[in-house]
């Protein structure tokens, strides 16, 4: 892993904490929560030498030097830093906008996916993201973009990103271990060798084999663990919490931009009395204006103590139970001699409203606000030219059919993501399919943005209720194909040719203008612009999109998982319809 313990530190935090060399930095008048034994220990006394704890416990009389900091809690509760384990960073924000936002609201450590850079660059784009994180104040790592591997090509039919680059990658300290594997990839024994050297390699690394197990539940959830899977983000009800701690999978509760589970999850789990040293509370993503709004792990913490949960048990769920899981407990999650001087300063045990964050020993934010903006990132050159389709006409997106009336298959939207296939009675105009006079039906396309020729496929969507012009975005889940839908051909082709011109991101348009949109330059998914701008952006882009008459609650989410092959039932890939269920690919014409 790439936490170091050198030496030279070693041998001054036991001088530090046996008062024969000044600490860095003194916190006096504190309580602190242990997370090892759930206790509060009050009135306490912490030092810290470099990016380490030295000592935790009553007062003494230590020496302080010339450059020794010292900080008054006045009482209040010091919690170790926050852990997001399992989240998406790796699109709308630059990483340093991120980071500013997130680590002042107490989330010191970030462990995140990164399959969309991975689909644009292959490992490239993977080893450039992963470059970044060096000079940031918050702890950054990731997980090697499994996902890439199973579900993306560039056109040819061959993976992104190969067997021998993933192992690779595995072998970077900051990589913790491989992204989440879709369990019917698992399952599906008939290729899925590549895949099982992957998880060989990663277990003999010591690395983590993280799961996405949504609707795998008894023979084949216990398979899933039986491959090697440590761990599971998608139960999305109690009964789902329990069959996954049982197995001994480290089991994560999501409260985020793309799934919110608390409301339904904290309350059943509460009266089941289980233990919960190996469930997690993360985000899955925090989208800008979330993060922004509510902020983060504090957010997420405080509303699971707000639902119920024992704030001590909330606290381990986002501080120690993830270090552990990705092997780092002997460094993050918990308040310690020698353990990473990463802390948060709270009023009380019942609210996580951070006054005081200190991250690898140094005091980066005050009151929700960052002391110092994050070093500004800088990705290479052709990061920024990664949308590689010709222009679109709007015959692109033509439906050839002969019969006067003809039967074809849709998605119809039961939530934002969820699906199932419908069968709808579409007439046939000058030997074109029409969605002229139909109940609430788009046209859908994916084009994969990688190859000039613009490969791809037109299908139906029913149940967005957008009644003007076309949405179209450079990314997508999975696949991480160009998506668009729209009422007609004209304005999908000018929405995918304006997001030609940006080279990446969200475009909404009608009548042939451009009425919203944010850009994504950077690896065709990143913005280049801050944080709060990017904000502002997606919600005028949700604003104009409801103007339009569009009725999910979210839009922007709908569109990214047109692509998403791991929840049923009906998807739409740039060559041609998949049925998740069933694993295959079906014809739009029924």
């Amino acid at each position: 892993m790439s936490i170091e313990l050198k030496a030279d530190l070693i041998s001054r935090l036991g001088k530090v904490s046996m008062g024969k060399e000044p600490a860095d930095l003194i916190i006096n008048n504190c309580d602190v929560l242990n997370v090892y034994t759930g206790e509060i220990l009050e009135n306490q006394h912490l030092l810290i030498a470099g990016d380490r704890i030295a000592y935790v416990g009553p007062k003494l009389n230590f020496p302080e030097g010339l450059n020794t900091k010292l900080i008054d809690a006045d009482g209040q509760l010091i919690i170790p830093g926050m852990i997001d384990g399992h989240i998406h960073i790796d699109s709308l924000m630059n990483i340093e906008e991120f980071v500013e936002l997130s680590l002042a609201r107490g989330t010191t450590t970030i462990i995140t996916e990164c399959y969309f850079t991975s689909n644009a660059m292959g490992i490239k784009g993977v080893n450039a993201f992963i470059d970044q994180f060096k000079n940031l104040p918050q702890r950054l790592f990731a997980t090697a973009p499994i996902i890439s591997f199973l579900c993306s090509d560039n056109g040819d039919g061959i993976s992104v990103i190969n067997q021998s680059e993933m192992i690779s990658l595995l072998q970077r300290p900051e990589i913790l271990g491989t992204g989440e594997i879709y369990w019917s990839n698992l399952l599906n024994t008939d290729s899925n060798e590549g895949l099982i050297n992957i998880i060989e390699a990663a277990i003999s690394l010591g690395k983590t084999v993280e799961g996405h197990g949504a609707g795998a539940k008894s023979q084949r959830l216990a398979a899933v663990a039986a491959y090697g899977i440590d761990s599971c983000h998608e139960p999305i009800t109690a009964e789902e919490v329990r069959e996954r701690l049982r197995l001994g999978l480290f089991t994560m509760i999501r409260e985020g931009s793309i799934r919110r589970e608390l409301d339904a999850v904290i309350g059943p789990l509460i009266e089941m009395g289980l233990a919960l040293r190996r469930a997690i509370l993360v985000s899955d993503a925090v989208w800008p204006v979330d993060l922004h709004r509510y902020g983060h792990m504090n957010y997420i913490v405080q509303k699971a103590i707000n639902l119920g949960l024992n704030p001590v048990t909330a606290i381990q769920m986002a501080t120690i139970n993830v270090a552990e899981h990705f092997h780092l407990g002997s460094h993050l999650g918990g308040i310690a001699p020698g353990k990473c001087a990463d802390i948060v300063i709270i009023p009380n045990l019942k609210t996580i409203e951070p006054k005081l964050v200190i991250c690898r020993g140094k005091v980066v934010a005050r009151n929700g606000k960052m002391l110092e903006r994050p070093t500004k990132t800088h990705f290479p050159a052709d990061a920024y030219q990664c949308i590689n389709i010709n222009p679109i006409q709007p015959g692109f997106f033509r439906v050839p059919a002969t019969s006067p009336i003809t039967k074809v298959r849709a998605i119809e939207l039961i939530t934002n993501i969820v699906n199932r296939e419908t069968l709808l009675d579409l007439p046939v105009i000058d030997g074109e399919i029409t969605i002229a006079g139909g109940d609430d039906v788009l046209k859908v396309a994916v084009i994969n943005r990688y190859i000039r020729n613009g490969k791809g496929c037109t299908g139906f969507i029913k149940g967005y209720g957008l009644k003007r012009g076309a949405l179209a975005s450079s990314y997508s889940f999975d696949e991480g194909s160009l998506v668009v839908m729209g009422v007609n051909d004209s304005d999908m082709a000018a929405a995918v040719n304006r997001i030609r011109e940006l080279q990446g991101g969200f475009v909404y348009c009608c009548e042939g203008q451009i009425v919203e949109e944010l850009p994504l330059p950077i690896l065709g998914c990143i913005s280049d612009i801050p944080g709060t701008e990017v904000a502002a952006k997606f919600t005028s882009l949700e604003r104009a999109l409801k103007k339009g008459g569009c009725n999910v609650d979210n839009p922007l989410l709908t569109l990214l998982t047109i692509t998403f092959t791991a929840i049923p039932s009906l998807r739409l890939l740039s060559r041609g319809y998949w049925q998740s269920r069933e694993n295959r690919m079906v014809n739009v014409l029924a």
